[in-house]
């Protein structure tokens, strides 16, 4: 992306180029950042290059940042994703007590 954009963005790639700049959230799977964001990123993989400055969090599975870059928020690693309950198609699911087991002689 060139140029600057005010508002959030959301995309499967994002590559924010030197001098591009970015006035909200940003939402992808994978984001390159050569330029300026003031906002959020979530993404699982965040690239962060020498002349990026980033105001805001950045909450993401896999992060590389390039000495120069900065950062003024958190980084957060993306909470993992959990598995479907055991019992969410409808039925119930029934604790079953430890049953006691006869010692080998």
């Amino acid at each position: 992306m060139d140029g600057i954009v005010e508002g959030d963005v959301h995309a499967r790639t994002l590559t924010v180029s030197e001098g591009a700049a970015v006035k909200g959230q940003i939402n992808a799977r994978a984001v390159c950042i050569r330029g300026t964001v003031d906002g959020e990123i979530s993404a699982d993989q965040v690239e962060l290059g020498r002349t990026a400055r980033v105001s805001g969090d950045v909450v993401h599975e896999v992060l590389a940042i390039e000495a120069g870059a900065f950062i003024d928020g958190y980084c957060r690693h993306k909470p993992e994703a959990k598995p479907a309950d055991a019992g969410a198609e409808g039925g119930s699911v029934e604790a079953v007590p430890p049953q006691p087991v006869a010692a080998a002689e």
